[in-house]
């Protein structure tokens, strides 16, 4: 479940175009914004948010790139909504275009996707148990 504040007029609630199918929620900007070319902007959505499973347990969300928006360059680059947060969700967009870019009050700019709360204990220790990759980096899978 989604619950969502709205913090000014200009807000408007996430919605799923496609309920059942969508990953996530469409987040629409509250202002209007000009990023440079090459440059980059705080969105404000005029919203808050607290996310639950279905069976009510607290999530977090992970805000991603529209894809219509990602044709055109324009990129979300920041992203992670923990479950206590209850601010405003900004989006931190980049323009890595050649042109300037117009963001209008109402446009979709993100997706919001619910994402389960998984982190535990963190236990400090010496050795860690053996693995197939090992310590193999970047680029080692599939060297021969």
């Amino acid at each position: 479940m989604l619950n969502v504040k709205l913090l000014r007029t200009e807000a408007k609630a996430p919605t799923v175009a496609h309920p059942g199918e969508d990953l996530g929620y469409d987040i629409y900007a509250a202002e209007n914004v000009t990023l440079g070319a090459r440059g980059h902007a705080i969105v404000s959505t005029g919203i808050s948010v607290q996310v639950t499973s279905n069976s009510g347990e607290a999530m977090g969300a992970l805000l991603r790139d529209k894809s219509s928006l990602a044709a055109r360059r324009l990129i979300v680059t920041a992203g992670v909504i923990d479950s206590g947060y209850r601010g405003e969700i900004k989006v931190v967009m980049e323009n890595l275009g050649d042109t300037p870019a117009e963001i209008h009050a109402g446009d979709k700019i993100a997706n919001l996707i619910p994402y389960p709360v998984l982190t535990g204990e963190v236990v400090v220790v010496n050795e860690l148990s053996e693995s197939s990759r090992a310590a193999g980096g970047f680029g080692s899978t599939g060297k021969k």
